[in-house]
């Protein structure tokens, strides 16, 4: 009756540690699927008008005005792509992939709403042997500037491929969601919202080795990272962030700069 709610057991380890794990979730057949409209989305993103590749932080993002997305490109790979944000508002099937009550219905839970909708959406990706870091943050600052809630924002990722330590799986900090915001680092612009690693206990980071279909849900405060992909094949995630309906998303965000902004700023 309750479909896809977290039970007693998933409501108390959420309250105590920030984050709930199911394993299984998606079948190997749907994982298939899904992975296969990703890349989809990915090779029209990336095929898109060239535009300007811009240095944020340790990141580089180019703007596909076209598509009104921002695409991620690898610093040290600047031809091999990270990941796309967002995508929803162009490709049908994925925006109703984050429909799926096996995503939403979990939501409920974490944001205490009956209605959770869409945000923002991601796609990140590992290359094989490329694939570089997600350095250490917590989400909550990315947010404060394109959300009405910052804190009323939650975070489901499913992984498309086995995750484990060599190809880079998501870490997190149990229970870092209690704690004040963490100090971003000392620099100025994008980079600031990323934690100082050389001034953070990392033995707290627990690896999340799951296999491919596997969901984790988190709010905006959990401390997590990723590091490098040194295998031979590729580890990727979607990732569906949720508050409540009603609210301006991302794309909304996204749609406004590019408007704000001659397409000419985004030309090389």
């Amino acid at each position: 009756m309750n479909g896809h709610r977290l039970n007693d057991l998933e409501q108390d380890q959420l309250a105590e540690q920030g984050y709930v794990l199911r394993e299984a979730v998606f079948s190997t057949e749907e994982v298939a699927c899904i992975a296969d409209e990703c890349e989809t989305v990915l090779a029209r993103a990336a095929t898109g008008p060239p535009t300007r590749k811009i240095p944020m932080g340790n990141y580089l993002f180019e703007i596909n005005p076209e598509l009104v997305t921002v695409v991620k490109w690898e610093p040290e790979h600047p031809d091999q792509l990270q990941g796309i944000e967002p995508f929803a508002h162009f490709d049908a099937a994925l925006e109703a992939r984050g429909r799926d009550p096996r995503f939403v219905d979990p939501m409920r839970d974490l944001l205490g709403t009956p209605d959770p909708s869409l945000f923002t959406e991601k796609l990140n990706v590992k290359r094989a042997h490329v694939g570089g870091a997600i350095f250490l943050h917590q989400d909550r600052p990315y947010w404060l500037e394109n959300s009405e809630n910052a804190d009323e924002i939650a975070t489901a990722v499913l992984f498309l491929d086995d995750a484990n330590r060599v190809n880079g799986c998501l870490e997190v900090v149990p229970g870092s969601h209690l704690v004040p915001l963490a100090k971003g680092r000392d620099v100025e612009g994008f980079g600031s919202f990323e934690m100082d690693s050389e001034h953070f206990d990392n033995d707290q980071l627990v690896a999340l080795e799951v296999p491919a279909g596997s969901v984790v849900f988190f709010g905006p405060r959990l401390v997590h990272r990723s590091l490098p992909n040194t295998t031979a094949g590729d580890r990727r995630t979607l990732l569906f962030s949720y508050q409540p309906a009603g609210r301006s998303t991302s794309s909304d965000f996204l749609a406004r700069m590019v408007d704000a902004n001659s397409r000419e700023t985004f030309d090389r």
